[in-house]
């Protein structure tokens, strides 16, 4: 090693032990404390107040629920049990989405027609002339003829033009046949006064058949509400028929809602004016009422479970869809537009009851009397003077002995 080289090594060995003791002086000096400084950085931190800002209105009382968007009334469309054959649907003219109204075709079965018609009850025989009861008269109407309880020749001629509106023949029936009083003779036999050579009396013509004077029991479907709309094709071409088709729901809509316990006890006791509304959805932003809770199945493990039912006040719901999910928004209580939100534990109760909020600015504490409307959340709406407004900071506690009095 030269003596050049040796020099340089020397000095680089001293520079690096320059910075190391320089180094350790400086880690060495910021352990360092005095005795005061110590102190200092033990001790808690000044007293001080503690605040939160005064918020705008209003503050609400509510809670949401979850439903599905559906129709008031509901009917299953049930296929006939033939005499003759199989019961076979043979065709579906109406499908999911269409609208039904009343002597409508929804189905045929077994090459035979199935019309919707509006009425209370199903029917429970056939028809025909001469009948009576309050099925006629069920009858009578949907076809659009007065009350009566008659089966008679016009409501024959109803049943014929309803037939073939829908493309199918009307069934024919005979007229009841007149029976002859008891002491009469045979209609073949002569009299025995009958003088030789008398020309014999003609015979009784035989029944007319009319066309439209027997209504199957099984080629119609009285329904509660008509118009209504298909929801729900249970069956297809090639199906047996003597099963539920179609099922179709009509009437005004409603939101109905699964309930937990809480949900129902919620909807307990809701004060005059709550505010029903849905709040998410096609039907966003409609009013509400609230028809009914019931019980419904238990759920898996065997709790009782709820339903709610809510009528929607709309009058036209056109852009609705049955089936669909919407959230129901229900306000007990709103503050009004003067009141203002703070916390808890800004209020302050004096002895005499009076409640108050001290507000900060600048130093400077205001003690200002508030009247407390409700508290929903740890949140209170109150009402106050003109100070108390939106953005200002309120007193809400203290650390390490703070002066809040």
């Amino acid at each position: 090693m030269t003596v050049g080289h040796r020099n340089a090594v020397t000095t680089a060995a001293i520079m690096v032990a320059v910075v190391a003791a320089t180094l350790s002086v400086w880690a060495v000096a910021s352990r360092a404390r005095t005795p005061a400084q110590r102190a200092a950085e033990a001790a808690p931190p000044p007293p001080s107040v503690l605040t939160a800002v005064v918020e705008e209105g209003p503050l609400s009382d509510e809670f949401t629920l979850e439903g599905t968007l559906t129709r008031q009334s509901r009917a299953s469309v049930q296929g006939p049990v033939v005499a003759i054959g199989r019961s076979v649907v043979t065709d579906l003219p109406v499908k999911e989405g269409s609208r039904v109204g009343n002597r409508q075709l929804v189905a045929v079965v077994s090459g035979r027609p199935l019309i919707a018609l509006q009425g209370r009850f199903a029917s429970y025989r056939d028809l025909r002339l001469g009948d009576e009861g309050p099925d006629v008269r069920q009858l009578r109407l949907a076809l659009g003829l007065r009350s009566d309880d008659v089966y008679d020749r016009a409501t024959a001629a109803s049943v014929a033009r309803l037939y073939r509106d829908v493309g199918y023949p009307a069934p024919l029936a005979t007229t009841p046949t007149e029976s002859a009083p008891a002491d009469s003779a045979p209609a073949d036999s002569t009299p025995a006064t009958a003088k030789p050579g008398a020309p014999t009396p003609p015979a009784p013509k035989p029944p007319a058949t009319v066309r439209g004077g027997l209504l199957p029991m099984g080629e119609v479907a009285f329904l509660p509400t008509l118009p209504a709309t298909v929801v729900d094709v249970t069956a297809g071409v090639g199906d047996k028929g003597d099963k539920s088709l179609l099922t179709l729901a009509s009437g005004g809509w409603q939101v109905v809602a699964t309930l937990s316990e809480d949900d129902r006890a919620n909807l307990r006791g809701l004060p005059t004016g709550t505010s029903m509304s849905i709040s998410e959805g096609p039907a966003e932003g409609k009013k509400i009422t609230l028809a009914g809770v019931k019980e419904v199945k238990a759920d898996e493990e065997g709790k009782p479970a709820y339903a709610a039912t809510f009528k929607i006040s709309a009058t036209s719901g056109a852009d609705l869809t049955d089936g669909i999910p919407v959230s129901v928004r229900i306000v007990r209580r709103q503050s009004p537009r003067e009141a203002v939100v703070v916390p808890v534990s800004a209020l302050w109760t004096k002895v005499g009851g009076q409640t108050e909020v001290h507000i900060e600015s600048d130093g400077r504490r205001t003690v200002v009397p508030v009247e407390v409307l409700f508290v929903v959340d740890g949140r209170a709406a109150v009402t106050g003077p003109a100070e108390l407004t939106g953005g200002v900071e309120v007193t809400v506690g203290s650390r390490n002995g703070g002066s809040i009095g």
